[in-house]
């Protein structure tokens, strides 16, 4: 299969409608971009264990409304990416 996407001034592209569904990414999703021993791009989605989320709201202000605290999850998990 082959699908091409054009690239925007921004750097955007818009991942085909059928490569989305078969890696199961959906929108606010996490994808991963990295390069195999043959030197081309894998694109791949980002799966979170929810092993990996306990706890990190615990010093956070239990005044933020649920966008905020989802915003804060998905930056928590940004920054754990790559730590193993």
């Amino acid at each position: 299969m082959r699908k091409i996407s054009t690239v925007t001034k921004k750097g955007q592209v818009t991942i085909p409608r059928i490569i989305r569904e078969k890696l199961q990414i959906n929108c606010g999703d996490k994808v991963e971009f990295t390069f195999n021993k043959q030197g081309q791009v894998v694109l791949q989605p980002v799966k979170i264990n929810l092993n990996n989320l306990y706890g990190i709201l615990k010093n956070e202000k239990l005044d933020l409304d649920i966008d905020e605290q989802r915003k804060n999850a998905r930056d928590w998990i940004a920054s754990q990416k790559g730590r193993g």
